[in-house]
């Protein structure tokens, strides 16, 4: 089998992939995390599946050797903040604000994000402001389109029709070149609300890879 190189997105860790992982048991699979709220691990693969979700994409363009065989994109992107040359993007007094406040902040600024993704409650008490600061800070100007371009592999994407981070529209522009799959009224957190879902494109997608 193909092995599964997960890579979370902003403010989570590498627990995020559990319901995923518990469906995909035949799989040999490694998970990156980034030390937002624990210690950071970055394992390596020979000729991984990558599967990222949210910002986790553009950190793995950004820093993951290649080759790889395919990547599969979940709610993720290769550049977030609105520019002249990326005009799907999220406006940049956004994400200033956002930038401003977590350097008052960070445990409040992290509980509105997660709440806005659809996680209510959420324990931050191993929060590491340090390294979800720094990450925050990169994504507000990151442009992986170029690397993602530059991939000589297959690249199957997902995303929610309803997902308040990522919406369609930059979806449907950042992938125009690749295989766009949504779900309806889907949210950010597919590998969460929609695990099956997800696990079955996976594994189709996988197959084909082989």
């Amino acid at each position: 089998m193909i092995p599964l190189l997960f890579v979370h997105g902003w403010a989570f860790d590498a627990g995020f992939w559990e319901p995923l992982r518990e469906r995909l048991t035949d799989f040999p699979v490694r998970s990156v995390d980034l030390g937002f709220s624990g210690r950071a691990d970055r394992p390596t693969l020979r000729r991984p599946l990558v599967v990222a979700h949210s910002m986790g994409l553009a950190w793995a363009l950004a820093n993951i050797p290649r080759p790889w065989a395919g990547v599969l994109a979940v709610n993720a992107f290769p550049c977030f903040t609105r520019s002249a040359a990326f005009v799907d993007g999220v406006s940049p007094r956004m994400v200033s604000r956002m930038l401003t406040r977590f350097g008052e902040e960070p445990h409040a600024v992290t509980a509105e994000f997660l709440n806005r993704c659809g996680i209510a409650d959420a324990d931050l008490s191993g929060l590491q402001p340090g390294p979800l600061g720094d990450a925050l800070d990169w994504l507000a100007t990151c442009d992986e389109r170029p690397a993602l371009a530059a991939l000589d592999c297959p690249v199957m994407a997902l995303a929610g029709t309803a997902d308040v981070i990522v919406p369609e529209s930059m979806s449907r522009a950042v992938f125009a070149a690749h295989e766009l799959i949504l779900a309806e009224r889907g949210g950010h957190l597919l590998p969460l609300t929609h695990p099956d879902w997800v696990a079955t494109h996976l594994r189709q997608f996988a197959a084909r890879l082989q």
